[in-house]
């Protein structure tokens, strides 16, 4: 059961501090992951000058995570949590942007009913690139952050410096080696250690993002490949 979920079942207990507390840790949870994303988002889309994207994501967030409901209804619908938000992201900048017109045409005398729809707002494939890309860079972090505690729980840190050097600093193998002081074919077999439980735990990650199974493998190369600006 991931976090989300937990939180989710709290709400159906009747307690009401059990339900609070759900509230404030599924909050923090889904703000610490997409805060970076979604501002990104507004930075990088037409929106950007409707305001801060930093107060226009707080406010997002607000309004959406004062209760448990929105991410009921995302768990009912059953999409992605990054397609979820990022979509109620694009309803908030719609109302604004609608809010926005309504406003101008009662100040210029023109019916606002004549100003409320605008379809270039519907889409905007540079913000949803700049959204994937720091989202990718985030799940991955949770799970390189999460791989290396359990690796260092195991006593098999040095596996994780091999693989950080080799993969993140591009340095050899047997540079590798020589600075933890073991061989360099052991080296290599440390790393891909490594690098399959970085896998495992990004898995385990998307899946808390709602991704199905049958779609986990694929997800796992989107993440690396956005992450990487691909």
């Amino acid at each position: 059961m991931t976090q989300i979920d937990g939180g989710l079942d709290a709400q159906q207990t009747g307690d009401d501090s059990a339900h609070l507390a759900a509230i404030r840790a599924i909050s923090h949870h889904v703000m610490d992951r997409y805060r970076a994303p979604l501002c990104a988002y507004v930075r990088g889309s037409r929106w950007k000058s409707f305001g801060d994207a930093d107060d226009l994501v707080a406010g997002f967030f607000a309004r959406r995570l004062d209760s448990l409901a929105y991410l009921q209804r995302w768990k009912d619908v059953g999409v992605p949590l990054r397609r979820w938000l990022m979509n109620g992201m694009l309803l908030e900048l719609r109302t604004l942007a609608r809010d926005q017109r309504r406003q101008s045409a009662r100040e210029n005398s023109v019916d606002p009913e004549h100003a409320t729809s605008d379809p270039e707002l519907s889409h905007d494939p540079q913000a949803e690139r700049a959204f994937d890309r720091a989202w990718a860079r985030g799940v991955l972090a949770d799970a390189a952050a999460l791989t290396a505690e359990e690796l260092t729980s195991e006593g098999r840190e040095t596996s994780w410096r091999i693989f950080e050097r080799h993969i993140l600093d591009g340095i050899d193998y047997s540079t590798a080696a020589q600075e933890v002081g073991v061989p360099a074919n052991e080296a290599r077999a440390m790393s891909r250690m490594a690098a399959y439980r970085l896998k495992r735990a990004l898995r385990a990650v998307l899946e808390e993002e709602g991704i199905a199974e049958a779609d986990l493998d694929r997800a796992v190369e989107d993440v690396y490949a956005a992450a990487l600006g691909n």
